[in-house]
């Protein structure tokens, strides 16, 4: 179901004015307002995922997610969408945050028109990703976190399974080649988390490191890079895995969106195991 609403971009015109004059003082308010069509999705929703084991990585020698092996998570809540590009606007009005790339007009105002506000924010760096989740009383997910919540306790190589299908994700298949407003496609994990194949790819918490029993010396490995995972509209799904890792500077601007998570309580945590 589709339905229309209208979307309050509070600033909008004074942040991009604020970036390309370089001034320093306080940005006037302005407001622009435009009806939308947007999906009945709520930005924000979580999804809590239960205790317990999964399965990560692959037995692929090849591979940078070599081995396979068990993980043992605590339950947690992940956000069901990726971060929006509304939701990104509403933090850098509140606390006038303009994130790292403003100084180079390379970051995420690029990609923000009013018709855009259900599309996920991208190019963010790292820091700015963090102090998004920090903002809206969440954080980043931990590289094992994403996993489990995109695979499932089964360790599917796709969302929803392990056949590949080019119309299940905004992959380059879809011949558009540019992002779709999030929750747009059947891509959804066991646990009902949606677009973690596709649409663009996002920062975790984690520090890029081998897996144990991983055979070679990686120089990359430690608190250098940061963990990226999933693919964008940009790269060729049929040749990806959930398990596939990437590694970039804490400061890379790119296709890097977000999605948070958090802790979930003792309480949740019991529920969650009774539900399962």
């Amino acid at each position: 179901m589709i339905r229309k609403c209208l979307v309050v971009f509070a600033a909008l015109v004074a942040i991009y004015c604020l970036n390309a004059c370089g001034q320093k003082e306080k940005q006037e308010e302005a407001e622009a307002v435009e009806e939308v069509v947007v999906p009945e999705i709520n930005p924000g929703e979580m999804v809590l995922i239960p205790a317990g084991e999964f399965i990560m990585g692959t037995n692929d020698k090849e591979s940078i997610a070599y081995p396979e092996h068990k993980v043992n998570l605590p339950a947690y809540w992940i956000d069901k969408y990726e971060v929006t590009n509304k939701q990104f606007l509403d933090f850098s009005v509140e606390t006038g945050y303009m994130g790292e790339g403003a100084k180079d007009g390379r970051d995420w105002r690029l990609f923000f028109t009013p018709e855009k506000a259900f599309h996920p924010v991208v190019y963010i760096t790292w820091n700015d990703a963090q102090e998004y989740c920090k903002w809206a009383g969440k954080r980043l997910p931990t590289e094992e976190e994403w996993e489990k919540a995109a695979r499932g306790v089964n360790g599917n190589i796709f969302p929803w399974g392990n056949e590949w299908d080019a119309n299940r994700t905004n992959t380059y298949e879809t011949g558009s080649n540019n992002f779709a407003p999030v929750g747009q496609y059947n891509d959804v994990s066991d646990f009902g988390v949606c677009d973690m194949f596709g649409n663009v790819q996002e920062w975790t918490g984690s520090w890029y490191n081998i897996y144990k029993g991983y055979p070679k010396r990686d120089p990359q490995a430690g608190q250098k890079l940061r963990v990226v995972r999933g693919l964008s509209a940009r790269y060729r799904g049929k040749y990806g895995h959930l398990y596939d890792r990437a590694a970039q500077p804490p400061g890379a601007l790119y296709d890097f969106g977000c999605r948070c998570a958090k802790d979930a309580t003792p309480e949740e945590a019991e529920k969650a195991l009774q539900s399962k």
